[in-house]
């Protein structure tokens, strides 16, 4: 019994100990000015740099009405500056944390978008590798697939949904979610990334892809059985036109139906 009621107390003495140390810490914190705001832009992909230092560094200055060095670290809001970078266009996660020392690290992982989405009325923007949206930037030119033709769906629309998730919403009627299963489809095979450079919608809403090599307007139809579809492509590209080096010879390929390929010559 003695013996428990000691292990008892030495815990009740370590845990007390430990709040006493967590609450100097916290009150040195408080009481330390920022020394430095550290801040790195991890990539996915090498699609290049979308927000630069320079420019979070400007949302947190405008945000904290001023700069950081030398401000109290208790009159730093690090909860609302991770907020705000998240709520950043070419943002798609945010951590933001101090040292004792009063250090602010922001570590920033940028958007990583796979098509560009080019409107009716030509408005472009991009949609991301998780479903997101994303502006054109000045800081560079992504080479990526480019999606274009009978499409009207404005940026300032869509900019806060998310085309997979769009997907099982039934009140929403949009193309987008369409365009992101061809794009992701695309963008996750290499020879599909290489050899698809645009993807066009007609009149009726199907979607046709337009290669890198042949000159062919291949007919996807819907993207239903994608799969599939792509499957009887690779075919008639490996034991056709590589065999027979017809790439030029016909006008469209068409997809849209099961277990059969249609070619028209030109």
């Amino acid at each position: 019994m003695k013996k428990r009621i000691l292990i008892i107390s030495g815990w009740v003495v370590l845990v007390a100990g430990a709040s006493v140390l967590l609450g100097f810490a916290t009150s040195k914190r408080s009481s330390t000015p920022c020394k430095s705001v550290d801040i790195s832009i991890q990539q996915k992909g090498s699609r290049g740099v979308f927000i630069t230092s320079e420019q979070i560094r400007a949302l947190i200055v405008q945000q904290e009405q001023g700069v950081l060095e030398g401000k109290p670290m208790d009159k730093i809001s690090l909860r609302e500056m991770e907020a705000m970078l998240k709520d950043n266009s070419y943002i798609i996660d945010a951590q933001v944390y101090a040292t004792l020392d009063g250090d602010i690290k922001v570590s920033v992982t940028q958007k990583n978008p796979i098509a560009r989405i080019m409107t009716e009325n030509d408005e472009s923007y991009y949609v991301d590798s998780v479903g997101y949206f994303m502006p054109l930037t000045d800081n560079c030119t992504p080479r990526v697939l480019v999606v274009n033709g009978f499409i009207d769906e404005p940026y300032s629309f869509n900019y806060t949904r998310n085309a997979k998730k769009m997907e099982t919403d039934t009140s929403v009627h949009s193309l987008l979610p369409s365009v992101y299963k061809i794009a992701s489809f695309i963008n996750r095979d290499p020879f599909w990334k290489a050899q698809i450079t645009q993807v066009y919608i007609d009149s009726a809403k199907e979607f046709m892809l337009i290669p890198r090599v042949g000159c062919q307007h291949i007919i996807l139809g819907d993207t239903s059985d994608l799969k599939q579809k792509f499957d009887k492509l690779f075919v008639l590209y490996k034991d056709g036109f590589n065999r027979n080096g017809k790439w030029n010879e016909y006008a469209t390929i068409n997809l849209k139906y099961k277990h059969q390929i249609i070619c028209t010559k030109k």
